[in-house]
């Protein structure tokens, strides 16, 4: 395994997710689903991979992530697609200095959504070790090129 993915080896295993919409309110509101997810590692380690279902009230869309690092450019990347979009994400990004917390987004990659109205909306995924047998994800969105998040969907991870 190379050694830059050993730091984000506390993702693998399988997991018991809770998870979480932003509410109209701007407070948290339980979701069913995902309610569980494996992470495993690929390619001997240098690379891991998840398939997931995230349910938006009705609607249910089965998603695809797969994590590396970029020795060169040094920094994390990841790839993620949707079985409703069809749009393959690039994200990347670093740990913030001193922590256990990675963040990435499609700021740089360009590879962002078009909602309805046809506004581009960009992501950013915050994922923090919790402790050695949890981390949480905090997914936001930015209507502003990335000068502001606005956090969308929330899973807490527990190793089962």
């Amino acid at each position: 395994m190379h050694t830059s993915m050993q730091r984000l080896r506390f993702m693998q295993g399988n997991w018991a997710v809770e998870a979480y919409l932003m509410g109209d309110a701007g407070d948290w509101v339980s979701t069913p689903i995902p309610s569980e997810t494996s992470i495993y590692p690929i390619f001997e380690g240098s690379a891991h991979r998840e398939v997931m279902q995230v349910a938006y009230g009705e609607l249910v869309v089965n998603l695809f992530f797969s994590w590396s690092y970029d020795r060169y450019r040094q920094v994390y990347r990841m790839i993620s697609c949707d079985d409703q979009s069809g749009l393959m994400s690039v994200m990347e990004g670093n740990f913030i200095e001193g922590t256990d917390t990675v963040v990435i987004s499609d700021v740089r990659a360009g590879t962002s959504m078009l909602d309805a109205e046809g506004a581009e909306s960009f992501s950013q995924l915050a994922s923090s070790k919790t402790s050695e047998d949890s981390f949480t994800d905090i997914v936001s969105e930015s209507y502003d090129g990335g000068h502001t998040w606005n956090p969308i969907f929330k899973a807490v991870h527990t190793r089962k």
